[in-house]
């Protein structure tokens, strides 16, 4: 087996089949106008015999999942050049294409063979494409999930016959993991996706929400999130014109995903979908990606919703390989601009006073009797289409900024997590000497974790910090991370603590949320009798505290915890609540070296 080595860090490609192509035609069978989806095995094979018949298309292996089974990449290059630094080099465009994130959602698993085969055959000219794009597809992420196949499973969704499990082998749902990296299927991915560096990225889904007349609906990320230019084009030129395709040429109008500003109510309007960083289009739009998620309508026949995925495919590759030197451009002036940018963003509101008005084609929402329980229930009824003019909102405004530091310190007590940054091809670096510095550091003043666990986690919410400016020691070997890289948003979106979907507020760092000392009762009283004869001061505060609040002077455990917080002795408490990572402002004194990835 050959083995070759990409020119970036952290990703091995192995490859699958080589040597001589095959004349004749490929031996592929899809199912899906039969209402079934291929497993992953159908699925794996059908890559494989694409591999075996054309030059210029390859399958790779590119790291495992939880399962222990290959996560793969399928590429597609017209000069059948599969080197991610040289197809840049070029002007070419990545467009990268994840499916089966939820194997019970299987639309991209066929319809990427479909295109996939257009694309090497020609047919229709749709080779063209390939002038100025690569594609690269992934063609099932969640194996674990594809692997158990029942028809019970998405029950309400019309077809296919038999649908894979939602969550992964570690019975993660994957599509809330690509910013912390609990699954080997997410690192595995990150270290794709920074290797790549793709200029667009596909996820896709599909949705069991609210029931209309369309059979594709499309979550972009949000253009405010992104560089100003790069979101103006996405919002101004790009978006636009794939809609007006969908629209005009595919045969299957696209509607922006249906999320109502009023729970039900679509005709009051729907809004652009906050896509967190633990989202796929959250975590890739962090590295300046144009990023989408596709979201099928469960109510629609398998069949329609392959097609409509094929036709945003080719739609979405089109508009690249014709737009790839702006699009190019404008990812590498984000790049340029987010490693030198100083202020960030860390939350966002949606700003209900600005919206546009689109055309929406839904059905009306009536109350019936079901003929299951005899009660009355909601549903859309099919027979009663409308076409309205709705506003559709999608801007959001800034709730939370942040200057960036100099550097981050994250002391090697908590390496396992400063590590991951370079799955990220993020660049690290280590103190090579034992070293005081001051630094600001954050005291979290307020956390609420959450009763019940999501993704294994116990969530921090309304995480509320105090910064203050304090020397500490740090030693050889601590890590240091440097925001001055175009992955800056993804390196402050996991450290600072009060950002919505960081480390923190997965609870990593729980641990320096518990008290690190405290008195005991016994010999205590002693002591403080002793330090209040030394200290008149303090014996003054006490005896004010205790004849204005006669409650306090009433109570002797209260007022043994009040000496405790306000005597000299509180001082052991200082590493109580302080979050270890801290900013460093000056670094010219860093004595530092690169971590080398493995």
């Amino acid at each position: 087996m050959k083995i070759k080595q990409i020119t970036a860090p952290l990703i091995i490609i192995a490859i699958i089949a080589f040597g001589c192509k095959s004349e004749g035609e490929p031996d592929i069978t899809l199912k899906y106008n039969d209402n079934i989806s291929l497993t992953w095995e159908e699925t794996i094979a059908a890559y494989q015999e694409l591999d075996r018949f054309y030059p210029e298309a390859r399958l790779t292996e590119v790291g495992l999942t939880d399962i222990g089974k290959p996560l793969h990449l399928f590429m597609i290059s017209a000069d059948r050049d599969f080197d991610p630094e040289s197809i840049r080099e070029k002007g070419k465009c990545i467009v990268l294409v994840n499916n089966g994130i939820h194997p019970g959602e299987p639309e991209g698993i066929d319809a990427s063979i479909e295109f996939a085969m257009n694309l090497l055959n020609d047919r229709d000219g749709k080779g063209k494409i390939l002038k100025n794009t690569v594609i690269a597809i992934i063609p099932v992420y969640n194996i674990g999930g594809a692997l158990d196949r029942s028809p019970y499973y998405r029950m309400n969704q019309h077809g296919p016959v038999d649908k894979g499990r939602r969550r992964n082998a570690k019975n993660m749902d994957l599509n809330r993991d690509f910013a912390k990296q609990d699954t080997r299927n997410a690192v595995s991915f990150a270290r794709l996706f920074t290797t790549l560096n793709p200029d667009l990225f596909l996820d896709t889904h599909t949705t069991n929400g609210s029931d209309h007349q369309y059979v594709i609906t499309l979550i972009p990320t949000l253009h405010s999130k992104m560089e100003s230019n790069m979101g103006e084009f996405f919002k101004e030129k790009m978006l636009p014109e794939l809609y007006r395709r969908m629209d005009q040429e595919s045969g299957y109008p696209m509607i922006p995903y249906v999320m109502t500003m009023n729970r039900g109510d679509i005709r009051s309007g729907i809004t652009g979908y906050n896509d967190a960083p633990f989202y796929s289009t959250g975590y890739t739009s962090l590295f300046n990606c144009f990023s989408f998620m596709t979201e099928n309508l469960v109510y629609a026949p398998f069949p329609d919703r392959v097609r409509s995925v094929i036709a945003f495919l080719e739609h979405m590759t089109s508009f690249a390989s014709e737009n790839c030197e702006e699009i190019r451009s404008l990812k590498d002036e984000a790049d340029r601009k987010i490693a030198e940018q100083e202020e960030f963003v860390l939350s966002w509101k949606l700003d209900p006073t600005y919206s546009e008005n689109i055309e929406f084609r839904g059905y009306e929402y009536i109350q019936k009797e079901s003929p299951l329980t005899g009660h009355r229930t909601g549903t859309y009824d099919h027979n009663q289409p409308w076409v309205d003019t709705i506003p559709y909102f999608t801007r959001y405004l800034p709730v939370d900024r942040v200057t960036r530091p100099g550097a981050y310190i994250i002391p090697q007590a908590w390496e396992e997590i400063g590590l991951k940054f370079l799955d990220n091809n993020i660049t690290v670096h280590r103190l090579t000497e034992d070293m005081e510095l001051d630094v600001e550091a954050y005291y979290i003043d307020n956390a609420e974790s959450s009763a019940r666990t999501t993704q294994g986690h116990h969530l921090n919410t309304n995480v509320k910090v105090r910064k203050e400016t304090i020397t500490m020691n740090y030693y050889r070997g601590d890590l240091v991370v440097i925001p001055n890289q175009a992955g800056n948003r993804y390196i402050v979106e996991m450290l600072e603590p009060h950002a919505p979907a960081s480390w923190f507020a997965w609870n990593f760092f729980d641990s320096v949320l518990e008290s690190h000392d405290f008195y005991s009762v016994w010999g205590f009283e002693s002591h403080f009798m002793d330090l209040l004869d030394q200290d008149p001061q303090l014996r003054e505060l006490f005896e004010a505290r205790k004849e204005s609040d006669p409650e306090f002077a009433a109570d002797p455990v209260a007022q043994l915890g009040y000496l405790y917080q306000v005597a000299p002795v509180h001082e052991i408490e200082k590493w109580n609540r302080l979050y270890p990572v801290t900013r460093v402002i000056k670094t010219e004194n860093l004595k530092i070296e690169k971590v080398e990835a493995e």
